[in-house]
């Protein structure tokens, strides 16, 4: 796959994901892609929601309760580190014009679009929203054993020198966590520390040289 870099540090690759037709679900709604830029952390949700003409076209949008969370952690970082949202299933799982769980079949038609991202970006650390994802994303890597922590003190996996990190879905802390929020938003933070003494030392080495 070609890419390359623009000025502003976004990434310009071709878009043959956006017309993908491995599975049916782009008949319920095209995929839905975040803008592709060089991003320090991922965040994969399970797959996209109903996107109307009014709301922005992103994974994970902010008009969204689960992305409204995800932005308040991010925006505490926005001038250190950079961010990309994306979904194992890019496109809309429906029945019967509901919106229901992907497949495992979807998921894996659909696995080698988040591959490429990963490979393409090169996060530095992927937040695996919820269990279903979890399991499938870590499945494919031979990890098949972890949990998620009630009190938030959540595991690591280096896959490939990636951190990768299962953590509650959002929606599940804003349904049946909501009193510890707070306790979330640190968890995932956590993670945050080891980006910001890089950065500090990568900008100290420049000064230096």
């Amino acid at each position: 796959m070609t890419k390359k870099s623009t000025s502003d540090g976004n990434i310009t690759i071709d878009t043959s994901r956006r017309k993908c037709k491995a599975c049916g679900l782009y008949l319920n709604q095209l995929p839905v892609l975040d803008k592709y830029k060089k991003a320090s952390v991922f965040w994969v949700g399970l797959s996209s929601v109903l996107i109307t003409d009014e709301e922005e076209k992103i994974p994970l949008s902010p008009h969204t309760r689960s992305g409204a969370l995800i932005n308040q952690i991010e925006k505490l970082y926005w001038d250190d580190i950079s961010f990309y949202k994306t979904n194992v299933v890019k496109c809309l799982p429906l029945n019967n014009s509901k919106i229901r769980y992907p497949l495992k079949h979807e998921m894996e038609k659909c696995y080698p679009n988040l591959a490429d991202e990963i490979e393409i970006l090169k996060p530095s650390i992927i937040f695996l929203l919820g269990k279903q994802v979890a399991q499938f994303v870590l499945g494919k890597h031979s990890h098949n054993s972890f949990s998620l922590d009630e009190n938030f003190n959540y595991q690591s996996f280096i896959i490939d020198e990636i951190i990768y990190v299962p953590v509650h879905h959002p929606s599940f802390i804003l349904i049946y966590r909501r009193k510890f929020i707070e306790n979330y938003i640190n968890g995932i933070s956590s993670f945050f520390q080891e980006l910001m003494v890089e950065k500090e030392t990568s900008i100290g080495q420049v000064v230096l040289l």
